[in-house]
């Protein structure tokens, strides 16, 4: 049984969620502000957070940023009404790990929040202690990437996103298959969410963007990764 941090003010629609959840077979524990959410999190970090942004007693995305500055692999599940690209970019660019607008598809968030939960459980399995890629070096057990001198902790999804790449390495990935297979997203699922992860992952291991030589991307095809090799 894995524990889930419900951050929601919206009686009915959190009492809904809760039921989902636990029918699930999660132990859930309902924050309904910041203030709330805050003391969950200081008792004990949960296997996941679920953050409305519009919450009484201010913004959520503060509470984001709060909660990856403590814990960069803490996993983070947006759910807002906030619905447009400028804020669906910033909430995935503070570090949220999924990012659902209201109104939502019940069965699809529950098949996201089920992915995000059972990921942890598989992606360290069979890998090499560290992965050189370009002039960094990806140490998976402690989801970290070095880089001249700086470690970078990595969220859980990009982690994922970047271990899925390096076992394909030197082919391109689809789009749909990284939909499917690291957020766990039907593959028809519209989102630029699988763009923005990849920029995420170029800036951290100083790919540039204008002219890329590790994560390459090429139209209709996917995404590569050109390099990483196991030390």
């Amino acid at each position: 049984m894995k524990r889930i941090l419900l951050i929601e003010d919206e009686e009915n629609l959190a009492r809904g969620l809760v039921l989902n959840f636990e029918l699930e077979g999660h132990a859930v524990e309902r924050a309904a502000t910041l203030a709330a959410a805050r003391v969950a999190l200081a008792e004990r970090p949960p296997a996941l957070v679920v953050l409305d942004l519009m919450l009484p007693d201010g913004d959520g995305l503060e509470l984001l940023q709060e909660i990856k500055r403590r814990d960069p692999r803490q996993p983070v599940l947006v759910l807002t009404a906030r619905a447009g690209d400028e804020e669906r970019i910033g909430g995935l660019s503070l570090g949220a790990d999924d990012y659902v607008t209201k109104p939502f598809n019940l069965e699809e968030l529950v098949l996201r929040v089920r992915g995000m939960l059972q990921r942890s459980d598989w992606y360290h399995d069979s890998l090499p202690a560290q992965i050189a890629i370009g002039d960094a070096r990806l140490v998976p057990a402690r989801s970290a990437l070095e880089r001249a001198g700086r470690r970078t902790l990595l969220t859980e999804l990009e982690l994922s996103l970047l271990l899925h790449l390096w076992r394909k390495r030197g082919q391109f990935v689809s789009r749909e298959e990284l939909l499917v297979e690291v957020w766990g997203y039907n593959k028809d699922t519209m989102t630029r969410t699988v763009d923005i992860f990849i920029s995420r992952l170029r800036r951290i291991l100083g790919d540039r963007a204008a002219a890329p030589q590790l994560l390459l991307t090429k139209r209709g095809k996917g995404y590569m990764l050109a390099a990483g090799d196991a030390v």
